[in-house]
């Protein structure tokens, strides 16, 4: 692949370069649909430029956040924030430094990262979860969220079905496998941008079990909490109500105070655009066409 290319996430578009090396995409077929060699004049917008450098040491001069149970941490300083990504010896691989609101992102990458020495190398690109997911929430700042939800779109109108694991997202995307007239974007993570046209939802190259992952936006017309019954019954909700189950699935840094009104005032936004309600659901096929109804 070319450097630079793009990464296409939500209507952000992510320009990836290693200025002279030839920068490898990620190999994971969930990211295939998600990669384009260049963007479009009708593409998304903004574009964040990310841009690799090789460094004998990746490091940022801030004190860590947050540290996730993985191998990655949170580092601040001032209004800047790095995404540090350690190997399993706890030796730095890479650290993307960003500024929320800046379309700059640079990434600091040990030579472990390049495939060989010499005017042969490439750099395989560290742009991939959990870097993308992570970079997606901060850079989203108050215009959209990272939702814990399967998505699809049904006659061209989205529908988010969030939940937390266990809640029947991968079991609900089965059912609905080979549906006419269902689109399926993701069976485990989705993006809710709102614009000055309403709000769009997006698939997200994050599957879950179901591996669904698809490079597709479209109107967000509902939004549904789901929750496995006995029955098949929808609620809607009123708006205090939502919230409190839409943070329970939205990626938020709860651990960054600077950072947390805009991610907050983004849910706020989604629930504004788009009406939400419970969805209690029995694994059958009836539950689809319930929801279709809804939808339209």
């Amino acid at each position: 692949m070319p450097s630079p290319h793009h990464v296409l996430l939500g209507g952000l578009d992510f320009e990836l370069s290693a200025g002279e090396i030839p920068l490898e995409p990620v190999s994971d077929p969930a990211y295939r649909s998600f990669i384009a060699p260049e963007t479009t004049p009708a593409g998304p917008s903004p574009t964040h430029r990310v841009a690799f450098v090789v460094s004998s040491d990746p490091s940022f001069p801030g004190p860590a956040i947050f540290r996730s149970s993985a191998t990655w941490s949170i580092l601040a300083r001032d209004g800047d924030r790095a995404f540090e990504f350690r190997d399993p010896a706890g030796d730095p691989l890479y650290v993307a430094t960003f500024r929320p609101g800046s379309p700059d992102v640079t990434v600091q990458c040990a030579p472990r990262l390049l495939s060989a020495a010499g005017p042969a190398a490439a750099l395989s690109s560290p742009f991939r979860y959990p870097l993308d997911q992570v970079l997606t929430m901060y850079l989203l700042g108050g215009t959209g969220v990272v939702l814990h939800a399967a998505g699809a779109l049904v006659g061209g109108r989205g529908i988010a079905l969030a939940g937390v694991s266990g809640a029947g997202k991968s079991t609900f995307m089965r059912l609905a496998a080979g549906r006419g007239g269902w689109a399926p974007l993701s069976d485990d993570r989705v993006i809710v941008r709102v614009t000055g046209n309403g709000a769009v939802l997006c698939g997200t190259p994050w599957p879950g079990e179901g591996q669904i992952a698809e490079s597709r936006c479209g109107p967000a017309k509902r939004l549904l909490f789901l929750e496995q019954a006995d029955a098949n019954e929808v609620r809607p909700l009123a708006h205090r109500a939502a919230l409190s189950r839409l943070l329970r699935t939205a990626s938020i840094p709860w651990y960054d105070r600077e950072y947390l009104g805009s991610a907050l005032d983004a849910c706020g936004r989604v629930l504004d655009a788009v009406p939400s309600a419970v969805l209690r659901f029995r694994p059958e096929a009836d539950v689809i066409a319930a929801v279709e109804r809804l939808v339209e």
